[in-house]
Formats: C-alpha cells, sequence, structure tokens
C-alpha cells in the first residue's frame, strides 16, 4: 500500500515521544509498503536527512508581526490559536505529493494538522489526532496565571469548536487511550474513532546487561520534556508535595527530574533538598537504569504515557497515579503501584525503596507487561487495518 504521512514533526533526532512513535510507525512501515513521510523540521532538529522518502519543510517562524496577525485572525474566525499555522504551509507540498506520489492513503498526524482535511476531501484520509487536544488545552491553563490563563480558557472553547468541525472531514480518527476516544465524541458523537495504543522500543529500551552499575537504592527519577505543561505540574508535584513525605521517611532519598527544555519553573525545582534537574542526556537509558523507582504523577493531560512504558520496560518499577495509566492495561499492584494523592505516592515509592524483592518484582513484571502489550508491530499492524478500512470505505462512496 501506498501511504503519505503528513506529520507536524519529521521522525529525527533528538528525540521526543512525538517523534519516537513517528519513527518506530515508519520504520516498521517500510518493511510491507510503500510509504512517504511530510513534515515540518523543527529548529533542534539541524541534521538532514538522506531519505529520499522524507519531505522536509521547514517549520514555520512564529515572529512579530506575523503571530499577532495570525492570532487576531484566528479570534476572529472562532479558530484554535495555532489551528493553521503548520496546516496552511503544507497545503501546496500536500498537492504536489498527491500528485507525484499518488498516495492510497493519507495519514495527517496530530490534530494540530486537521485543517488539511479540506485539501483531502478526495482522497481517503485518516486523522492521528493521538489525543483529545481540548484537555491538552484545559491542562495548559491549569498551570498558567493571569492573562495567560485567560486566554487558554477562552481558547478551549475554540479549540472544541474545531475538532467538531475539522476532525470529521477524515474517514476515521485515531486515538491512544479510551479516554481522549470519549472525550472527542463528547464533543462529536459522530466521529468514527479507532483506539491503537502507543508501542515501545522493548529492544532499545531494556533493564541492560551484566555490565550496566546496580541502581542507586535511594533513587527516584522522572523524565519527559520538562517544557509540556502537565510534566511541568507532575514534576512540581512530585518535587513539592510528594518528595517531601518520601524523605520523613527515608531522608537519604534523592530526585531526579530529567528531561530537555526544563522550563524556568522546573528548573527552581533543584533547588529543593535532594532535587536535581539535569536536564536533557545523551541517553535517557541511563538514569532510568541508575534509578531504584520510576515515578509518574501525572495530574493533567492526555494521551498514553511514553515515559512510563519506557522505564517499565526497562525492568524499572514504578509509582503512578490513575491518570498515568490511561490507555494501559496494565494492573495495579502487579505491573505497577498507584496513589492517587501525594500521601499514597509517597506510601508507595517509600515501600519501593525499602523493600529489594518487590522492587525486583515489580520491574520483572513492568517489562514483561509492555513486551506482550505494547510491541510496535501490533501497533502497525492495527494502523494497516484502519488505513485498509478508510480506503475501501472511499471507494465504496465513490462506487469506484
Amino acid at each position: 500500500m501506498r501511504i503519505l504521512i503528513c506529520a507536524t514533526e519529521a521522525p529525527l533526532p533528538p528525540v521526543n515521544g512525538f517523534r519516537r512513535m513517528l519513527t518506530a510507525v515508519t520504520s516498521e512501515l517500510r518493511r510491507e509498503h510503500d510509504i512517504r513521510v511530510l513534515a515540518f523540521r523543527a529548529p533542534d532538529q539541524v541534521r538532514a536527512s538522506t531519505d529520499e522518502s522524507l519531505r522536509l519543510l521547514p517549520q514555520p517562524e512564529d515572529a512579530f508581526p506575523a503571530s499577532v496577525m495570525r492570532t487576531a485572525r484566528a479570534v476572529a474566525q472562532g479558530r484554535p490559536l495555532r489551528a493553521d499555522r503548520l496546516a496552511a504551509p503544507m497545503v501546496e507540498p500536500l498537492r504536489a505529493e498527491l500528485a507525484s506520489f499518488g498516495p492510497e492513503v493519507v495519514h495527517v498526524t496530530s490534530g494540530r494538522l486537521a485543517g488539511l482535511g479540506r485539501t483531502l476531501a478526495d482522497h481517503p484520509a485518516v486523522l492521528g489526532a493521538l489525543d483529545a487536544m481540548h484537555l491538552n488545552t484545559e491542562a495548559r491553563a491549569l498551570i498558567a496565571s493571569g492573562l495567560r490563563r485567560r486566554l487558554l480558557r477562552m481558547e478551549i472553547g475554540r479549540v472544541r469548536k474545531f475538532e467538531s468541525t475539522e476532525y470529521s472531514r477524515f474517514l476515521r480518527v485515531t486515538v491512544v487511550s479510551e479516554a481522549d476516544r470519549a472525550a472527542l465524541l463528547e464533543v462529536d458523537p459522530s466521529l468514527e474513532i479507532d483506539v491503537i495504543p502507543n508501542g515501545v522500543d522493548v529492544e532499545f529500551f531494556s533493564p541492560g546487561h551484566e555490565a550496566t552499575p546496580m541502581p542507586d537504592r535511594r533513587r527516584i527519577v522522572f523524565t519527559g520534556v520538562m517544557s509540556y505543561a502537565p510534566n511541568v505540574g507532575a514534576a512540581e508535584f512530585l518535587a513539592l508535595e510528594v518528595f517531601p513525605r518520601v524523605r520523613r521517611h527515608r531522608p537519604d532519598a534523592r530526585l531526579a527530574i530529567v528531561g530537555r527544555a526544563p522550563s524556568p519553573r522546573v528548573r527552581a525545582l533543584g533547588d529543593a533538598p535532594g532535587v536535581e534537574v539535569p536536564g536533557e542526556v545523551p541517553d535517557l537509558r541511563v538514569p532510568l537504569r541508575e534509578s531504584r523507582v520510576f515515578a509518574c504523577p501525572m495530574t493533567s493531560g492526555t494521551g498514553i504515557k511514553n515515559k512510563l512504558l519506557e522505564a517499565m520496560a526497562c525492568g524499572l518499577p514504578c509509582v503512578a497515579t490513575p491518570l498515568a495509566l490511561q490507555g494501559l492495561t496494565a494492573v495495579p499492584g502487579q505491573h505497577v503501584l498507584v496513589g492517587e494523592n501525594a500521601d499514597e505516592l509517597s506510601a508507595q515509592i517509600v515501600r519501593v525503596l525499602a523493600d529489594d524483592e518487590l522492587a525486583s518484582r515489580l520491574g520483572a513484571a513492568a517489562r514483561e507487561y509492555v513486551c506482550s502489550a505494547h510491541d510496535w508491530r501490533a501497533t502497525v499492524r492495527a494502523y494497516v487495518r484502519v488505513w485498509e478500512e478508510a480506503r475501501t470505505a472511499a471507494k465504496e462512496a465513490t462506487g469506484s
């Protein structure tokens, strides 16, 4: 099958959750399908690509006064502030790819590119929304303050309207969790939505080997892109509310908040006793393998938490909030320990720090779970099934 993928970011390093997902999916697809990727190269993606199946576009600048004019136009039209920032400059390159490549199906990801649906009206097209965009906007509003909070609250309504008008232009929509599916169906019950969970590279993210240093029995780790609003909120909750409770029982405990682009609020957490914020690291597996327990205290946001899957694949015992488990079938108490508030989370972390047998059992069960339930090959098979069904539906609709 000839598949054209339109993406907000290119599958190039440095990695984040989206780029890692796109890289894994495209690598697996190339085994049996002819694919092309049309994507923006972000400013931090400086490496050129020799891959002829990858067409890169420069990410649009967001400088004054163009940004002000775009914002005013979006507000006047009742559209999200950034709804057309990426979609509009991709329209002409997309038309060129449709003419030259002749895809049998087009997959557009993420929801921020849903405006391309108008251009794809005569083509079998699937929107990889990944999550419910309005829920992420709500999460950003929660940690904002002042004028920014008011603006984001106003943005929520525009995002919901955008989802209801633009997503329906696609034959199918895919998300990574049932919670995201439910949130989008509340906005538009007519949407055809499939849940396709993210996978994880269990060969890359692994417990290591005999030469791997023993983990620091005192060390708790949390990873992620630390400018992303839900991660910022989770890091603050962990460092300021959960971790101090842990240190009441384990004064020697240490907390590492690891990930690229830490916001000023995250960097400030490094001033707290026992907390370090190293920022981006060359190999994320190193801090995971060197730690005793992974904490994932998400309090907002949507979608499957890739960071949690990666930690579990490394055989690291994990402690998480119920929200962090959305989209997963992991069993609390068997594959991961769960806490709903700071007291419960800290108690679970203290248990793992103190109990070698528990830590070993949880880590082994966590890895076994992701190896069986989140293999990328199964994820790609699910996408291919949706694309084939969309292609068939388009043919039936046109009588061809």
